[in-house]
């Protein structure tokens, strides 16, 4: 009778935990149809495949995006596929968060300003067991959002035109990441990506004396996959955990299907024509980091990551691209001790980072570069495990020098780490 009534009352619980993971499989996937939004107002997306997105969920968002170096615990860690054997082995952890940018875009003069806001990222992270773990989810991989007006030259006359650009789409990444821990130190990680999503530019030309308007529709439809790895090495000195770690990535071209269309002024077509290509190339990438832990009082990190675009041509793209370098530093430090008494400011942990980038593109003398700054927090909810975080980045994107254009820009992220406890073993008499 006993058996009876205890295998009754178990099965609810079951299937309520079933329910609850199938729920969380169903946001991911369902993720991907929002993680498509424009995240980016910036001219320079124009070039390339768009403007390529930091890795980091809302954690190492708020440290300058540091991560390399950063290991997976109650919150995930995607810059580094190594990190997830930090896990613990009875959570399941669920990570989303949106995004909102205010942005000032500046030159000779004149400025613009405005306002975006999207769903940025979604993952599941989990253990297999006590040396293999794993994470997939949806995150955005570059963006694209401009509006730039150029006056050409008609081939053989001393004639102008002019055509004016717009962008939009953007690449979305769905991951599935592993990570193996080999001995006590050193842990290894592969994520392997499907890279989806639309690139589209409207290119209008108005009319001219010898010339008709025409709209031109050039569009890339990205699918294609995509891989990169990673290391991480951990020791402890005296109360100080010391971790070093590594991401690699080869140069990699990705396939798409290339749409080009012609309309007249009245929107019908005169020529199209549609082929599948791999144009579209991403460059070889690594990046070395360092973190400094003393338990749960504080953690400093350190990235340093570069991007071989120099060895990277695109079609019609007559600068040549610069390889990229981007510094970071990061650090979250608890100044009191946890307890379920403490005011609930005492029990939040503090972040703060800096950044600095040179992007791939240099116009002659004139290099575009990202600096910010970001401070954040990370406040714990009922049961401590599960917490959401915070951020608000300021930066200065690009330069007014030789009539570029700067882009000014506020950053707010607000992130959820949801942890449940699973995979615990009941016992009956």
């Amino acid at each position: 009778m006993n058996n009876e009534k205890t295998s009754q009352s178990v099965k609810p619980r079951i299937k309520q935990k079933n329910m609850r993971l199938l729920t969380i499989l169903f946001l991911i996937f369902s993720g991907i149809q929002f993680s498509n939004g424009q995240n980016t107002v910036s001219p320079y997306s124009i070039f390339g495949p768009g403007e390529l997105q930091n890795k980091g969920f809302g954690r190492s968002q708020a440290m300058g995006g540091t991560g390399i170096a950063l290991r997976s615990g109650s919150s995930l860690n995607n810059v580094n596929p190594a990190s997830y054997t930090g896990i613990d082995s009875l959570r399941i952890i669920t990570e989303f968060g949106v995004q909102g940018k205010l942005y000032n875009l500046g030159t000779s003069g004149k400025s613009q300003t405005g306002y975006t806001g999207n769903f940025n990222y979604l993952a599941l992270g989990f253990r297999y067991n006590r040396w293999l773990a794993g994470s997939l989810g949806v995150v955005p991989f570059s963006s694209v959002g401009y509006s730039v007006e150029k006056e050409n030259y008609i081939e053989g006359l001393n004639a102008k035109f002019t055509s004016t650009y717009v962008g939009s789409g953007g690449i979305s990444q769905f991951y599935f990441s592993n990570a193996v821990k080999l001995g006590k130190h050193l842990s290894l990680g592969l994520t392997t990506s499907y890279l989806f999503g639309p690139l589209v530019q409207d290119e209008n030309i108005g009319a001219t004396s010898v010339s008709p308007q025409l709209l031109i529709v050039r569009q890339d439809f990205l699918r294609s996959l995509y891989f990169d790895y990673g290391m991480q090495y951990s020791f402890s000195v005296k109360k100080t955990e010391i971790t070093l770690g590594g991401i690699f990535s080869n140069r990699q071209s990705l396939k798409s299907k290339h749409i080009l269309n012609v309309y007249n002024e009245s929107l019908s077509l005169i020529q199209g024509e549609a082929y599948e290509t791999d144009y579209l190339t991403v460059p070889f990438t690594w990046g070395l980091g360092l973190g400094i832990k003393n338990r749960e009082r504080y953690e400093v990190l350190f990235d340093y990551g570069f991007q071989k675009w120099s060895d990277v041509s695109y079609p019609n793209q007559f600068d040549e691209f610069k390889d990229a370098h981007r510094f970071s530093l990061g650090g979250e430090f608890r100044p009191w001790e946890f307890r379920a008494i403490n005011k609930s400011y005492k029990n939040w942990v503090y972040r703060v980072g800096l950044n600095y980038q040179t992007s791939y593109l240099s116009f002659g003398n004139s290099a575009v570069t990202d600096k910010s700054f970001s401070l954040g927090a990370g406040v714990p909810l009922p049961g401590r495990i599960s917490k959401f975080d915070w951020s608000i980045r300021m930066g200065e994107n690009g330069t007014t020098t030789n009539r570029l254009i700067r882009e000014k820009y506020v950053i707010f992220q607000l992130g959820f780490s949801l942890n449940e406890v699973a995979f615990l073993k009941r016992k009956f008499d």
